[in-house]
């Protein structure tokens, strides 16, 4: 039995609610295609739902390959670090993995750890930690006690054999009202070790010595928009610029742990058709191939003049190596433009009739007109970013244009699309504007919320509709 949506208007159906306790309620091959921009399990900001597991579930998937028809794609966005697992889950669970496109995009920011400056401020503890918990390890022995008990007495479950270490780099020492109470149950005398145990209490969490001698050589200014949760936890306006005070941190100044991101990752897989042809399967269910026409990308002269070369017209090659053409041939350019490839890309920010430096489009130069291009929107514009009263707004918004042309890609006219992450509901949006039916899965109430936000504003559907 379904359960009763939390939205439902012109075809578009949301529910709250987790992904695995809704979709066993859908009908078996019922759904025409599935896209969907699932956690990617970095734990993004902290958050708990980017940090669930969900989308290495095989579970989730073999749902999502019930309820396809028997061909129908599933397009799935995953990170750079963590997307190859779920891609196994989703080979796992029974699927064929067809391709992968990747959405490129010039303005992702670097989240790495600056090596330099860590070494600054970086405090090595460790030889006085270890005297502590050899110091700790010895008197539970001559109390009779063992690591595990010491565990029981906290209700911890390993927090102990930190503790107790004798070489490990986990090594740890009990806050001031831990070590009481251990000195109580264990009834040892510590008045020798007392005073560097308060001491690395004291020193727990501040700055090395060599930090406040870092020179100030500038100032930084630290910008966003105000909708760009993504910085929300950062705070804004000028920050001191500082040069290496060690020799250590000279050493590696300009060494980080990241690269840039630069693109995003999408898993193109398909459900078999099973003894079907593709095209037995497409006449029977409508599913099981690629709309390259509706996601075609637009053209100049020079594909014209391209396409007249490669069939032959105006062609001054001779009959010895390829043979004598015979008769008329036509022009092969189609007018909506080039065959759509596994490469999007975004522009950068303030892009219009010119590219900003930086811009991939930019970068690419020429070879730039074989990609389909979409206006900057790696952090979506705050038209299509809802908030609540209270500020509430999602932090990974994909933007409207992309997710209508992926869409289209692999949606049958009059088609049902599904989202079992609905997030803030940019892939019901999208569906609705191409004129195609969506059932979408949010299981955070907040973003539920959202989703109805921005599915109660006016959509007009426009199928095949331009994406720009």
């Amino acid at each position: 039995m379904s359960p009763e949506p939390y939205y439902a208007s012109d075809g578009i159906t949301l529910h709250l609610g987790d992904c695995l306790d809704i979709l066993p309620t859908i009908p078996d091959a019922s759904i025409d295609a599935i896209i969907t921009d699932p956690p990617y399990e970095l734990g993004f900001m902290g958050k708990a739902w980017d940090a669930s597991g969900i989308a290495y579930n095989v579970d989730v998937w073999r749902h999502c390959w019930r309820i396809l028809k028997p061909g129908g794609h599933l397009l799935a966005f995953g990170a750079t670090r963590t997307y190859h697992r779920m891609t196994v889950a989703i080979e796992d669970a029974g699927f064929e993995i067809r391709d992968s496109l990747h959405w490129i995009y010039g303005s992702g920011f670097p989240k790495g750890q600056d090596i330099a400056r860590s070494i600054d401020r970086h405090r090595d503890d460790r030889p006085q930690v270890l005297q502590v918990t050899a110091w700790l390890a010895a008197a539970r022995d001559a109390a009779g006690w063992t690591t595990k008990r010491i565990d029981e007495l906290f209700g911890f479950n390993g927090m102990a054999s930190h503790w107790t270490a004798i070489a490990n780099k986990a090594a740890s020492v009990p806050t001031p009202e831990q070590w009481d109470r251990l000195r109580d149950a264990l009834l040892f005398d510590d008045a020798e070790i007392l005073p560097l145990v308060a001491e690395l209490n004291a020193r727990r969490g501040t700055l090395g010595e060599t930090w406040s001698q870092r020179e100030i050589t500038g100032k930084g200014f630290r910008v966003r928009r105000e909708s760009d949760v993504q910085l929300a936890g950062l705070s804004t306006g000028a920050y001191d610029l500082t040069a290496p005070a060690s020799d250590a941190a000279r050493q590696w100044q300009g060494w980080n742990t990241n690269l840039k991101p630069a693109h995003e990752p999408i898993v193109v897989a398909r459900k078999s058709t099973g003894f079907n042809t593709t095209v037995a399967n497409v006449l029977e269910h409508g599913t099981g191939a690629l709309n390259i026409d509706a996601c075609r990308t637009a053209a100049g002269q020079d594909y014209r003049d391209k396409c007249a070369s490669v069939v032959g017209l105006a062609s001054n090659r001779n009959g010895d190596t390829l043979g004598e053409w015979t008769g008329a041939r036509e022009d092969s350019a189609h007018d909506a433009g080039r065959w759509p490839t596994n490469i999007l890309l975004g522009h950068s920010p303030g892009c219009s009739a010119q590219c900003a430096p930086g811009c991939p489009v930019t970068e690419l130069g020429a070879e730039a007109r074989f990609f389909p291009a979409f206006r900057y929107e790696a952090k979506a514009p705050a038209s299509e970013r809802p908030r609540l009263a209270d500020g509430t707004a999602h932090a990974t918004v994909k933007p409207l244009a992309l997710m209508r042309w992926l869409i289209r890609l692999v949606t049958p006219p009059g088609g049902v699309v599904l989202d079992p992450f609905a997030g803030s509901g940019t892939t019901l949006e999208a569906a609705a504007i191409e004129g195609f039916q969506a059932v979408g899965i949010e299981r955070e109430a907040a973003h539920a919320e959202l989703c109805r936000i921005r599915l109660t504003k006016a959509i007009e559907p426009v199928l095949f509709g331009d994406a720009s």
